[in-house]
């Protein structure tokens, strides 16, 4: 018997693209192995992912009711046929703005189908960055310039880990912090949450969510007050100490612990090491502290905390660029499409000075239902997933309004009920894809299988679209094999010479790293400073009320509910290991972990409302409700209700306001809104 095919994959369930060995018989994974040693859950099931019952395999045309589930099987030449008729019309009847294009998950495409967006002349380009890490991105920019920096983690010798359980939202980095640990490292660890993370940090700083800024607020006051802050930095490169130092004073040790729940102790000892053992770095999460209503200003408070200690672009703290480089095209060089007014672009104006490269669609449904600020008749989906918004079945609504929407996807989801259209796309198993690696390395993720049905490679699909609509676009247009060597050509590299290597290949040309680039080069801001006061916040003070200083709103003083109706704060999303916003609830060894939504209670919140584990109970908040299963944990803060996120069983964002938003990001509130339990009868 022949020996099985191993294939070097870079797995796309979730978002750390860990290199999985694949062993593949005829044609088919019969096995996979992580290919450094470790493969986490979601990972090891990855046949139950590509094998799925619910993958879609052909292009699927709708020939019942709107959410009806009913569709056809058509070839691709009727499918592309339909697109292009309909969304021509659709421009020359409302506008190329009337069609939005849209990447949910993966994004590794994103470039691609932003070039679509550009050659159809739509402004209209929205991704799921809406609601995850550009909020995170523009608070940082707003006071630097830049790209959100990375910390230098190999020559720190503190790191402040800010809401972020390794061990299960990034699983490659948990052994560079075990690592860290080794090293003596000392590590601070900001969280609510009792987690494998806090356990090994040096200090464990346990604050409410939500309150982030205000413990930020208050490391900062210490560091001034003692003087341990980096004068000659901020003598020289800040602009706005002035203005932000008289707000700092406000929040003292004291004032911070009352806020956040933890104590003046901490918090002085927490900002003394940062401040004194240096080089010091911070570790940011993509979402977490945005996540809430006042989260750009609570993450700007903490990201200033860098420059503040002079961690900003120093080896060992928070770097531009922490280490060698390969040059490239694509990855955030396409420009949106800006010669016409975005959706979005009314409601959160900053979004469109700090982010350029899309749009805010948080509002897409309000928009599509109140034609504010002019009609959206098109949804080109990839990827579309109606459970990444606030009350997702009003997003559904909406979705039934439009004359055309098409969506590729590999599932048939419930969001592909509402499409006039559906695409099956392949997974990361069945194509090809160009990868820049750490240290200035690409790969090519192989190809191994054939894809499943008909199911196609993303962007062979996009550039398909473009040939039918009879648009142009200079890259696309040569094909995908092209449009890949197009990628590497920055690097000296090609594609024939990476599939050549499955370990990846050092690029031919290696930017090396440089600290304290901001005096030779500047920063790109509007006073060619670091903004402790952000000129782009402040030109909007006087129409939408935005402060340049960090101010820290309390939500639960700020959000308007009756708080002795709805006592408990609910808190969605926060990571398992097993899995990853809705994708995975479909694969048998995933979802039979939890077979039904599980609602995580202190105990002390269970004794008070007469609640017991595996008791079936029902949440409540202003908007909505759910069931689930009542799940004790020491580790949750008292007081704050956990409820995972993407359930068709139980879905937590039903729970949350549409209208609860950060009004500078846009960003939905998932992580600190208002609800109530009450015990039910379990459902048979």
């Amino acid at each position: 018997m022949d020996k099985p095919e191993v294939k070097k994959v870079l797995c796309g369930i979730c978002s750390s693209s860990c290199s999985i060995d694949v062993y593949v018989e005829d044609g088919k994974i019969t096995s996979v192995e992580g290919s450094n040693g470790g493969l986490c859950a979601k990972g090891a099931a990855s046949k139950q992912y590509v094998y799925n019952k619910d993958r879609i395999l052909y292009p699927m045309k709708r020939i019942g009711e709107k959410g009806s589930g009913q569709f056809e099987r058509i070839t691709w030449e009727e499918a592309f046929a339909l697109i292009s008729e309909k969304l021509l019309d659709i421009r020359e009847k409302y506008g190329a703005r009337s069609t939005v294009f849209y990447a949910g998950y993966p994004k590794w495409y994103r470039p691609a189908l932003l070039r679509l967006s550009n050659a159809y002349g739509s402004p209209n380009f929205c991704t799921e960055s809406s609601t995850c890490f550009q909020s995170a991105n523009m608070a940082w920019k707003s006071i630097y310039g830049n790209d959100i920096c990375s910390p230098d983690m190999q020559n720190a010798k503190t790191v402040l880990l800010w809401t972020s359980n390794l061990y299960h939202s990034n699983t490659p980095m948990s052994q560079t912090y075990q690592n860290l640990q080794k090293k003596g490292v000392k590590i601070i660890v900001v969280d609510p949450r009792k987690t494998a993370t806090t356990c090994e940090a040096d200090i464990h700083l346990r604050i409410m969510p939500g309150t982030d800024g205000a413990l930020a607020l208050g490391m900062a006051h210490v560091i001034i007050e003692e003087n341990l802050y980096d004068k000659e930095f901020v003598e020289n490169y800040v602009y706005g100490f002035k203005e932000y130092c008289d707000y700092v004073k406000e929040f003292t040790p004291e004032k911070a612990a009352e806020i956040t729940g933890e104590s003046p102790e901490k918090i002085i000892q927490a900002a003394r090491l940062y401040a004194t053992n240096s080089p010091a770095g911070i570790m940011f999460s993509a979402c977490t502290v945005v996540h809430h209503i006042n989260g750009m200003q609570n993450y700007r408070a903490v990201q200033i905390l860098a420059a503040l200690t002079g961690n900003y672009d120093v080896k060992g703290g928070n770097r531009v660029m922490a280490g060698p480089a390969a040059p490239c095209n694509e990855f955030g060089k396409v420009k949106r499409y800006d010669k016409e007014e975005a959706i979005g672009e009314k409601d959160f104006p900053v979004w469109f000075d700090l982010s350029c490269d899309e749009a805010q669609c948080t509002r897409l449904a309000d928009y599509i239902m109140t034609e504010d600020p002019y009609p959206i008749k098109a949804l080109v989906g990839f990827g579309f997933n109606r459970r990444m918004w606030p009350q997702p079945d009003y997003l559904q609504e909406a979705m039934g309004k439009l004359e055309f929407f098409v969506n590729v996807d590999l599932f048939m989801s419930d969001s592909c009920d509402m499409a006039d259209l559906v695409l099956p796309a392949c997974t990361s198993f069945e194509r090809e894809e160009v990868n820049p690696l750490r240290g200035g390395k690409f790969a090519v993720s192989q190809k191994a299988i054939e894809p499943l049905g008909e199911a196609k490679n993303d962007i062979e699909i996009i550039i398909q679209m473009l040939r039918s609509m009879g648009l142009h676009d200079e890259v696309l247009e040569n094909g995908y094999e092209n449009y890949m060597n197009y990628i590497l050509e920055p690097s000296g590299l090609t594609v024939e010479e990476l599939r050549l290597h499955p370990e990846g290949l050092l690029s031919k040309k290696i930017i090396e790293p440089e600290e304290k680039t901001y005096i030779k080069q500047g920063l790109q801001t509007p006073s060619g400073k670091v903004e402790f006061c952000s000129q782009v916040l402040e030109k909007y003070r006087d129409t939408y009320g935005y402060k340049g200083i960090p101010e820290y709103i309390d939500f639960r003083e700020s959000a308007k509910v009756d708080r002795k109706e709805y006592p408990l704060i609910l808190n969605t999303g926060s990571r398992k290991p097993h899995r990853f916003h809705s994708r995975v609830y479909r694969i048998p060894w995933l979802s039979n972990l939890e077979k039904e939504p599980l609602i995580e209670l202190h105990p002390d919140d269970a004794e008070r409302y007469c609640l017991k584990e595996g008791e079936a109970a029902i949440l409540k908040s202003p908007v909505g409700e759910m069931q689930g299963i009542v799940v004790l944990s020491k580790n949750n803060y008292p007081g704050i209700v956990h409820v995972y996120h993407g359930n068709a069983k139980g879905e937590a964002n039903d729970l949350i306001s549409k209208d609860y938003l950060d009004p500078i990001s846009g960003f939905p509130g998932y992580k600190s809104y208002f609800c109530k339990i009450e015990k039910c009868k379990r459902e048979e």
